[in-house]
């Protein structure tokens, strides 16, 4: 099991910007805080490397009871929340047995409080109402 299978399966996410995969990869993620006017994936993180420079950066999830999804298509979940701090927010993907596929965890995104998926897009809207698309077929954001 990966780092990040480990943290989610613990109830927590990295309170670093990123794009967490259960395979073990990671790439920093960009966004204009809540605003959420842009969205960027950016270089490869280590997530190893970043908790051994700092072990506590983590924080406790939370997943919005409207931010919760199936899959048109039956291949598993897409869900939102929040972290511990206000201004935290996450969403993930889970394949059907409810295990981390991927999460993108902001630190200044707002909670994520409702998603709408249509066909291979799923939508995540903020506490503020903005939102973040994100193509499912995207190789980033595949099984």
């Amino acid at each position: 099991m990966s780092r990040i299978a480990e943290l989610w399966a613990a109830g927590d996410v990295p309170e670093w910007d990123g794009l967490y995969r259960a395979d073990g990869s990671a790439r920093e993620v960009e966004i204009d805080s809540a605003a959420l006017s842009w969205f960027d994936l950016g270089a490869p993180l280590d997530l190893e490397e970043l908790l051994r420079g700092d072990p506590e950066g983590m924080t406790t999830y939370g997943i919005h009871p409207d931010c919760f999804a199936e899959l048109p298509d039956g291949s598993g979940f897409v869900c939102g929340g929040d972290g511990a701090h206000g201004s935290e927010g996450f969403f993930a993907r889970l394949d059907t047995d409810r295990n981390l596929v991927w999460v993108v965890s902001m630190g200044d995104s707002n909670p994520f409080e409702k998603v709408e998926v249509h066909g291979t897009a799923a939508r995540f809207f903020n506490s503020l109402g903005n939102s973040i698309e994100i193509d499912l077929t995207d190789h980033d954001f595949q099984l």
